[in-house]
């Protein structure tokens, strides 16, 4: 199959970059918007994560990319396309298979490939992180189109993409023709567009118009086992500017097979802020990466959404998400065996990393698929990548009766091999456990990136810092604190409890 790389790498569907202005991206406080980010997902220590993504937009259908990224250093480990109809609701849980994460579906609605019913991907993880790499991370989710209405008695209907993806008895049809693309397909942008109508260069077709609000998504951790479940919202991002399509077609292929080589679009910077598909300036000392970019890799959160280009997206981001220290309850009374875990997640920390290009087809990455981090600027300035750290100032820890840790030596921090009153973020999702002592955390049986702080106190009022000690940087930081308590008098084993509660700042 000839890959051409569709709406997000054409200069007439994106438009004039330089001409686009005025973005405005929001935090939607209603949890609706262009863009979604879950904030942790997790099949850790009997843990599964339920995944709901909803289309509030009753007139149009959405075209969804869908990218799960891992917790390390947010390598792509799974991702696709869910095509939803409007007021349309598309489930999946993903669970333990082997030492791989796995996502189900017996969803109705379309996806790009048309079945996601398989493991996470570990091309792209090192080989020290294949064995845990897809257990824990955060999740992407992106309008990169809307699907305009098209009337069943529309002569072309069955060739629409309105068609194909609107349920008619429940179930969507689906057309594979339609959604995988073809010479005539309604989202196949190979044909010349017109100034007058950039976005539909065939005109016999009805196809993807500007993107609009109407995403909202949820995560659920349930541990069966242990009788506990953590809902978890998703931070919901609004671009009040117009936005442009950003639709990127992706084949039911799958990275590292033989049919999806070979023609992959090339790395431009004006697609994606992520330095490791950077063939232009890539270096061994560390200046950029080499791996080969496909369909699938784009779009990313940087990809521009209104803005001039992505260094203008990535700085508008990171402002929005920007914080100096978050503030939060916490719980770890004995006598309810209470646990408390505080997820800080970084959606944006890796388009601030530069790259060692060592492994290379001598190597044995015949794919080129594989790079080092070699450390990070901006916000990012100074993170260790052998520790996968950035130092942050010292948490202020108060009981519940105004009492104070004074002295941050006192608090004892596992596992971390730096010294006392020396604390850091570690990961792309970094995880503070609190009292907790040992690995893995005590409420959401975390193990990736995951540090423990343990105090004199056991409930109380927590502010943990989320500035970079190096450069005085706030830290674009999302996330959520989960809390367990356990209740011995119900039943014969007694039952779990889980709280989630947001964070404050």
């Amino acid at each position: 199959m000839k890959k051409k790389l569709l709406a997000v790498g054409v200069a007439a569907t994106l438009g004039a970059l330089s001409g686009v202005s005025n973005a405005a991206l929001t935090v939607a406080q209603n949890g609706v918007g262009h863009i979604n980010v879950l904030p942790y997902y997790t099949v850790q220590n009997g843990n599964m994560t339920l995944i709901s993504i909803a289309n509030t937009d009753e007139v149009n259908g959405k075209a969804v990319k869908v990218r799960f990224r891992g917790a390390q250093f947010s390598d792509d480990v799974f991702d696709f396309q869910v095509f939803l109809s409007p007021a349309d609701v598309w489930t999946a849980a993903v669970t333990l298979d082997g030492n791989v994460a796995r996502l189900a579906t017996s969803d109705k609605s379309c996806t790009l490939p048309a079945s996601v019913n398989q493991q996470f991907v570990t091309a792209r993880l090192l080989d020290a992180n294949k064995t845990e790499g897809t257990r824990e991370g955060y999740v992407e989710i992106i309008n990169m189109g809307d699907i305009a209405p098209v009337d069943s008695s529309d002569t072309n209907y069955a060739k629409t993409l309105f068609g194909a993806i609107k349920h008619v008895n429940g179930v969507a049809p689906c057309t594979a023709s339609v959604l995988v693309g073809t010479g005539t397909n309604p989202i196949d942008h190979s044909a010349a567009a017109t100034s007058a109508d950039p976005l539909r260069p065939n005109p016999n077709f009805r196809t993807l118009s500007a993107p609009t609000s109407g995403l909202t998504s949820f995560a659920t951790i349930i541990n069966v086992a242990k009788s506990k479940a953590f809902t978890v919202p998703a931070t919901a991002l609004y671009q009040s500017s117009p936005v442009l399509v950003r639709y990127s077609r992706q084949a039911n292929l799958t990275l590292g097979t033989a049919a999806f080589l070979g023609a992959a679009p090339a790395y431009a910077a004006a697609q994606t802020a992520d330095a490791v598909f950077n063939t232009v300036t890539n270096s061994t000392a560390g200046a950029g990466g080499n791996v080969t970019m496909y369909e699938f890799d784009l779009p990313d959160l940087s990809t521009p959404y209104g803005n001039a280009d992505t260094t203008a997206q990535l700085t508008e981001l990171e402002a929005l998400l920007a914080k100096g220290g978050v503030a939060t309850e916490y719980a770890t009374d004995d006598a309810i065996l209470a646990s408390t875990d505080v997820v800080l997640s970084q959606p944006t920390r890796r388009f601030s990393y530069t790259w060692f290009d060592t492994p290379n087809v001598a190597a044995g990455d015949a794919n080129k698929t594989l790079a080092t981090v070699a450390g990070a600027t901006g916000r990012y300035t100074g993170l260790n990548a052998t520790t996968n750290t950035v130092q942050v100032g010292g948490p202020a820890f108060y009981d519940r009766e105004e009492r104070k840790v004074v002295n941050a030596s006192s608090i004892v921090i596992s596992p971390n091999p730096q010294g006392t009153a020396t604390f850091t973020l570690k990961g792309e999702v970094s995880l503070v456990s609190i009292n907790n002592g040992t690995l893995p955390s005590g409420a959401l049986g975390a193990n990736l990136t995951v540090q423990d702080y343990t105090t004199d106190y056991a409930d109380g009022l927590v502010f943990l810092s989320t500035t970079n000690q190096s450069n005085s940087a706030p830290l674009p930081v999302i996330g959520f604190t989960a809390v367990n308590v356990f209740n011995g008098s119900i039943g014969a084993a007694g039952t779990n409890y889980g709280q989630v509660l947001p964070l404050k700042w």
